[in-house]
């Protein structure tokens, strides 16, 4: 379970794709609807439009991110790109720069980056690494 607040919106999971913790997974990964990572993920990881890519307390992500809306709660050490919203939980920690529309730090969250929130970068699905200065 998450440590979102209580202002956050309940995400409905009708299809879901887990990632368990003590698993590891090397490699591009792509993710469609809801998906969930309590292991390890080392490679960049994209998760499609209209998709919701949670990463958990025990989640380890190496590498850059790309996804429509992402939860963290895990640790991140990669440049992030998210078309509609970033949320780092209180338990999260981000080591990289972000590019989103929109952008929640809970209190005791850890992000150390940049961070970039330019409507018109995250409509062209840029890399995490093309964009400009921010």
């Amino acid at each position: 379970m998450s440590n979102h607040s209580s202002d956050t919106p309940t995400v409905k999971e009708t299809s879901i794709n887990v990632i368990a913790e003590g698993t590891r997974v090397e490699g591009k990964v792509v993710f469609t609807h809801i998906s969930r990572v309590h292991g390890v993920l080392v490679g960049n990881v994209l998760a499609q439009d209209g998709s919701t890519l949670i990463l958990g307390e025990t989640s380890v992500v190496e590498g850059n991110i790309h996804a429509d809306t992402l939860l963290i709660d895990g640790y991140v050490h990669g440049d992030v790109a998210a078309k509609s919203k970033v949320t780092i939980s209180r338990t999260g920690r981000v080591i990289g720069n972000i590019q989103t529309r929109s952008l929640e730090l809970e209190f005791g969250a850890y992000f150390e980056g940049k961070c970039s929130m330019n409507e018109h970068t995250t409509n062209e699905h840029r890399s995490p690494t093309s964009a400009g200065p921010a």
